[in-house]
């Protein structure tokens, strides 16, 4: 049985079966911890995300677990920040080496939940860690939502992220325009004001979406916003770093990096020739 929670909009009329969290294996109130497998043929915005050709997790499914745990408890509170967002490692891997399973654990203080996200050791490939940030939950703010008007649907609304906790498809975009897929190593908070997929909140505010990045005193700020001016997403303290695919490859399938082999091959002075 997977496990449900509640969306800021239906206020708490209505749930949504979890995307990705199974029933826990262990949830006391402060922690608990899933083991997760994630499927292509579940999950086509995995599918269809792809980085130097092979499938690999989007940030914004890593931010919709994270989502998912930190929801689980408490049915009464929504995430709505998402902050220190690291992301050391990919999760990646050609499409006929999924599923993947990976360990999700969670630890909640007040109001804030401590999620990370790894793959666990397997034989000699030890623990990776893919993604770890801290949630903020508060009770939704639905004053102004009774009179937000229903827009008729648009075949142009992005499908691959319904039932998110998260407008993924706007989060990805923005994301997208800080740096190429695959680059994005840390965000210092992604603010998410209303806690919805792309489709529900294409309904309740339209369909469009523009993209704006500008500069402040705490650096340089990235927002989705609708027509009127309505925040989806704001991202802030965005860092992207150039991953060198080809090692983790290497690391991955435990292959000799071009730098042991030569040292095997130099002289038994150690030094190299013409040295």
């Amino acid at each position: 049985m997977m496990s449900n929670h509640s969306t800021p909009h239906d206020e708490g009329s209505r749930t949504r079966t979890a995307v990705f969290l199974p029933e826990p294996e262990r949830h006391d109130g402060t922690a608990a911890l899933w083991h997760v497998e994630i499927d292509l043929d579940h999950h086509e915005e995995i599918r269809h995300h792809l980085v130097n050709g092979q499938p690999a997790m989007p940030t914004a499914s890593l931010v919709q677990i994270a989502a998912e745990a930190a929801a689980s408890f408490t049915p009464d509170l929504v995430p709505v920040r998402y902050s220190n967002v690291l992301l050391p490692r990919l999760l990646r891997a050609p499409a006929g080496r999924w599923p993947r399973r990976v360990v999700v654990t969670a630890t909640r203080s007040g109001d804030d939940v401590e999620v990370r996200i790894d793959s666990p050791p397997v034989n000699a490939v030890p623990t990776v860690e893919h993604a770890r940030m801290s949630v903020h939950l508060c009770v939704p703010d639905t004053s102004e939502m009774g009179d937000w008007p229903d827009h008729e649907p648009e075949s142009a609304v992005d499908t691959r992220f319904d039932g998110y906790l998260l407008p993924g498809d706007a989060l990805e975009a923005l994301l997208g325009s800080a740096g190429p897929p695959g680059t994005l190593s840390e965000v210092k908070s992604i603010d998410i004001p209303v806690p919805s997929d792309d489709r529900e909140l294409a309904r309740l505010l339209g369909p469009h979406v523009d993209l704006r990045r500008f500069s402040t005193t705490d650096g340089e700020q990235y927002t989705a916003t609708t027509a009127d001016g309505t925040v989806l997403v704001r991202l802030r303290g965005v860092t992207t770093a150039s991953r060198d695919l080809s090692t983790m490859r290497r690391h991955r399938t435990g292959a000799k990096t071009p730098g042991r082999a030569v040292a095997r091959k130099r002289p038994a002075g150690g030094a190299p020739d013409g040295g």
